[in-house]
């Protein structure tokens, strides 16, 4: 073998690789199942998407063992102690403060280790594995230590800090001693003139992996994170981080007293579906395999019940449907109510499911392959962008767990397959589709109104439409050739026939409307509808505008100019407008030859090659909302 001198371990093979590891162990190893420091540092990457949901385990023990209120508090770096280069109002650690009843000093020893928890045999609880405290503790520290006191006894503490443990000893956690609390975690509670008789505190102590070093963005996180997390728990539970009682949020806004609700009334979200499904879990002694099924009446139930190898529980669903600008994603929109709904809607495209009053996650793989549905999955919608517009809500009861795939972190779940066979044959997949047609015709609706206003409004011009008529000044080409009035005049007396007849107004009176309407508005948007024709037309509008008339049956409309019209994103919008009235504005002003060739191109070259472009791409990158582009 070779010797242990710095070599590059990737030309080594696999058994060489062996030995060398092999000959850094004490020749006294034990092989305990967890490896001295390193292990410990592996474990410190377990899957916490941010502190948010590090920060739930705490809080989620608190509860569990019987605290009314949960504090968050940070020791805050003072500017006058601020070193040169370090970030304002940094976060130095992070405390988190109960009323529960405490621990005892063994207790604290084992609350520190790897399945240490109390709550293993109730399955009705949040939290079951023990896993929660430290795991999560050291995934945003180095150092938790943990203080703790029962009713009549003082302060005792314990830590676990990985900088002090040896590569390859035994992890053992030190016996808890009396103590004071921190500095800082006395004069927060001494602000709140808040005498702990009992309770425990957990402190990060330098936390290393913080998603915000800065106090005030922390804070912002546990705010939102927890008023969704916590929802159902909330009243009964209180939770403030600095000061500050984190309000529910409630993200299919159907709960009356929650953050950004609006009475359905007033054009706030209304429940469109609510139902408790009875449901029974069960494992095949053969195979191993796991089923859940839908009891369908009393009597199912009243016999799943006597099954000894059953589980039975419930799981309710609920569908809510916000109705056109609930939500909003655009920019110009930030600071507004719709504006926050879509930030919590954003990350939240899918169900969520709820467990015991405590929101797990939001499962948004839904089963979409033709083979699921073939297997009875059913036939999910695609979670696009009008996935914003609807929400759906699935609150299970613990016993269902193992249904539900709930991980030790209770950060995420992969539901059974049996799950989504029983959503489909109560039918949640198609009333998730029409959750989808509904917003869809909501937007073709506004699609319309956009247009109507564009087109039934002669009178009323818009930036594009100005900004049109001062470009034509520039370039002289305001006047209609010689060769092309006959046209015009045409265009002209057919619609002073029309409009005379329409109003019962004389012909004069009409046609010195429509003079008085082009020195308003020289340039116009207009729509029509023709299957396989161009994607636009220029016409003489009235006789004297020059108009831009938009199929809309043609993938132009359909797949672009609809969704600028159903953004009011008015900027895109005039700056496409411009674009097609320069095309117009040089056909119309075309004679000749050239006119022929405008026609031909538009009609035999840029349509059609639109036409197949613009669906091959709806293919390959599916449109999604201007809500989506903003936010990248």
């Amino acid at each position: 073998m070779r010797s242990n001198a710095l070599v590059d371990e990737s030309l080594l093979d696999e058994i060489e690789r062996q030995k060398r590891y092999l000959a850094r162990l004490p020749a006294d190893y034990k092989f305990p199942v967890m490896s001295g420091r390193q292990a410990i540092e592996s474990q410190r990457h377990s899957g916490y998407k941010n502190t948010a949901r590090a920060a739930r385990e705490i809080v989620d023990n608190a509860y569990e063992a019987g605290a009314t209120k949960v504090h968050v508090t940070f020791d805050r770096v003072e500017e006058q102690q601020r070193e040169k280069g370090k970030r304002r109002d940094a976060v130095r650690a992070v405390a988190f403060i109960d009323d529960g009843p405490g621990m005892l000093p063994r207790m604290l020893q084992y609350a520190l280790t790897w399945g240490g928890g109390t709550h293993s045999r109730n399955p009705q609880g949040i939290g079951k594995f023990g896993f929660g405290l430290p795991n999560s503790s050291l995934n945003q520290t180095t150092r938790v230590e943990v203080y703790s006191r029962t009713r009549g006894k003082p302060w005792f503490r314990a830590f676990l800090d990985v900088s002090a443990l040896s590569e390859f000893a035994d992890v053992n956690i030190e016996k808890a001693t009396p103590t004071e609390l921190p500095g800082f975690v006395t004069k927060y509670l001494d602000k709140l003139r808040w005498k702990l008789e009992s309770g425990t505190v957990v402190l990060w102590v330098k936390p290393d992996r913080l998603t915000h070093t800065q106090g005030n963005a922390l804070k912002e996180l546990l705010l939102e994170d927890f008023g969704v997390v916590y929802r159902g728990l909330l009243d009964k539970f209180e939770i403030v981080v600095e000061d500050v009682r984190v309000q529910k949020v409630d993200p299919l806004f159907l709960t009356r007293d929650a953050l950004l609700y609006k009475a359905p009334e007033a054009g706030g979200a209304a429940k469109t579906y609510e139902r408790t499904f009875p449901l029974k879990f069960f494992v095949e002694p053969e195979t191993g395999a796991r089923h859940l099924e839908l009891l369908q009446n009393k009597a199912a139930q009243a016999t799943a019940q006597r099954d000894p190898h059953a589980k039975v529980g419930v799981v309710t669903i609920r569908i809510a449907r916000f109705p056109y600008g609930f939500v909003q994603g655009e920019k110009r929109f930030r600071g507004t109510d719709e504006y926050k709904r879509f930030e919590f809607r954003k990350p939240r495209r899918g169900i969520s499911f709820v467990r015991a009053g405590r929101e797990i996650d939001t499962f948004d793989a839904f089963p979409r392959s033709a083979r699921d549905e073939a297997r009875g999955l059913g036939d999910w919608p695609l979670l696009q962008s009008y996935a914003y517009h609807w929400a759906v809500e699935a609150s299970f009861s613990p016993e269902m767990d193992e249904a539900f795939g709930i991980g030790h972190d209770k950060q995420n779940l992969r539901p059974i397959e049996d799950f989504w066979r029983v959503l489909a044959a109560a039918e949640i997949d198609k009333a998730l589709r029409q959750e989808e047609r509904e917003q869809r015709t909501a937007r073709h609706a506004e699609q319309e109104r956009r247009a109507a206003e564009k087109r039934n409004d002669p009178t009323r011009p818009t930036p594009a439409t100005d900004a049109a008529a001062e470009a034509a000044d520039a370039m002289g080409t305001r006047t209609v050739p010689e060769s092309r009035r006959p046209e015009a005049r045409a265009q002209l007396a057919a619609t002073i026939l029309r409009r005379s007849a329409a109003t019962g107004k004389a012909e004069d009176e009409v046609a010195a409307a429509i003079a008085e309407e082009v020195a308003r508005k020289a340039y116009a948007i207009d729509f029509f509808e023709s299957e396989g024709g161009v994607f636009y037309r220029p016409s003489f509008g009235n006789g004297y505008q020059k108009v831009v008339e938009i199929n809309k049956a043609h993938p132009f409309f359909k797949l672009f100019y609809a969704a600028l019209l159903e953004a009011t994103n008015d900027r895109a919008s005039y700056i496409v407008d411009m674009l097609l009235f320069a095309l117009a504005d040089a056909e119309l002003n075309a004679e000749g030859k050239v006119t022929e060739f405008y026609e031909f191109q538009r009609q035999h070259r840029w349509s059609p090659f639109l036409n197949i472009g613009l669906k091959v791409l709806d293919r390959l990158a599916p449109a999604t909302s201007l809500e989506e582009e903003q936010q990248g």
